[in-house]
């Protein structure tokens, strides 16, 4: 039996998430990348992530001159006149997909689009189809051109973490004031480093705090106020991880009932250079809601415009212009900041009034739900 290779035709342009896609959905032998002096390098970050069984040719044309990829196309037909064809016409100027078009047709081979929803339109009758394939979280990023440092599955979120996280909630709602005594002493005196707290502090009031190696114990005049028996206590209590799992988890909870069951992972860390070793940034939870990766941040305090500025960067710098900004509050946020989101287009995520925050986040997969609907209109 003669196996006939299959190649695939692809129009450069901005966004090469389309491209990678058509490639890992019909997995050709050989790819065919037409790009102009403008996207000659947009194609980088896609090459380490391809087999390395799949050839890959780049071919200069230009932007505007149609009878140019016109010509390109027809020479690698002529190159491989026995072999099959398919083009992905999903970028590049409209011109370019025109002239391209036109060469498919020509040579009767099916051309097709790749829309940000996760279709794909056959060019020649329109004909509109679910992806078979999904990117996950890796692929994208990688995509962008980002490197991963580190991250943790929220599948992998521990019943000692989620209790002891349930637990420092109901100890904040219960005691606000020892709270925000203990944390002001963390902010000021340990300069926010866990590394820098001691092994016990006394307080006004006969409030102390105590960490011997897996236990982290509040008590006041003998009476124990909160008990944790986790490695992780410090990090969840100090510095508000506990709110970040109970996030996390529910956005696992809403998952876990999608037909997709999109990707969902906690403290995932970046860095900008593969050479770099220094951390650049840090995603509290993200989420790959059909193709589009969703950064929340989680914030257990109050939120500051800092704060908002911080999402937006995020968003931008590692998701591009199709992703999404959450900031997940736990405490009810200032007006003049929830304008500030809208301006920026982050999805606020916060109860409206302060004794709302209790039970708040149990809304959260159903907030959740509304906005990948959204994302389908």
């Amino acid at each position: 039996m003669i196996y006939n290779m299959k190649h695939q035709i692809i129009l450069l342009g901005k966004d090469i998430t389309s491209v990678y896609h058509g490639i890992k959905e019909f997995a050709p032998d050989h790819v065919h990348l037409l790009c102009t002096n403008e996207t000659k390098d947009v194609a980088g970050p896609l090459f380490p992530l391809l087999p390395t069984s799949v050839h890959r040719t780049l071919y200069r044309t230009e932007p505007y001159d149609g009878e140019d990829v016109r010509n390109v196309c027809r020479k690698i037909h002529a190159t491989y006149p026995s072999d099959d064809f398919a083009y992905n016409l999903s970028e590049g100027t409209k011109l370019m997909a025109f002239a391209a078009f036109t060469i498919a047709k020509e040579h009767n081979v099916p051309a097709f689009y790749l829309t940000q929803l996760g279709d794909l339109v056959w060019l020649d009758n329109f004909e509109k189809r679910p992806m078979k394939s999904q990117l996950d979280n890796k692929e994208i990023l990688g995509l962008s051109g980002n490197v991963l440092s580190d991250y943790r599955d929220a599948k992998q979120l521990s019943d000692t973490d989620m209790q002891a996280a349930s637990l420092i909630k109901q100890f904040i709602e219960q005691y606000p004031k020892e709270h925000t005594m203990i944390q002001k002493f963390f902010n000021l005196f340990c300069n926010r480093e866990v590394s820098r707290l001691p092994a016990s502090r006394v307080f006004k009031n006969g409030l102390r705090f105590k960490l011997r190696q897996d236990t982290f114990l509040i008590a006041q005049q003998n009476h124990v106020l909160l008990k944790l028996v986790t490695s992780n206590a410090s990090m969840l209590f100090f510095k508000g991880r506990w709110w970040e799992t109970l996030v996390a988890h529910k956005v696992r909870v809403w998952s876990q009932h999608h037909p997709s069951h999109p990707e969902v992972w906690q403290s995932v860390i970046f860095r900008t250079e593969a050479d770099n070793s220094r951390t650049k940034n840090e995603v509290d939870v993200l989420l790959n809601n059909q193709q589009q990766l969703i950064f929340i941040e989680c914030k257990s305090g109050q939120v500051t415009q800092n704060d908002i500025y911080k999402v937006d960067a995020v968003r931008e710098t590692y998701g591009g212009d199709i992703s999404l900004a959450v900031l997940a509050s736990y405490y009810p946020v200032d007006e003049h900041l929830q304008e500030k989101c809208k301006d920026l287009q982050i999805n606020l995520f916060a109860p409206t009034y302060i004794d709302d925050r209790i039970n708040h986040l149990n809304t959260l997969p159903m907030w959740l739900e509304k906005l990948s609907n959204s994302l389908q209109l």
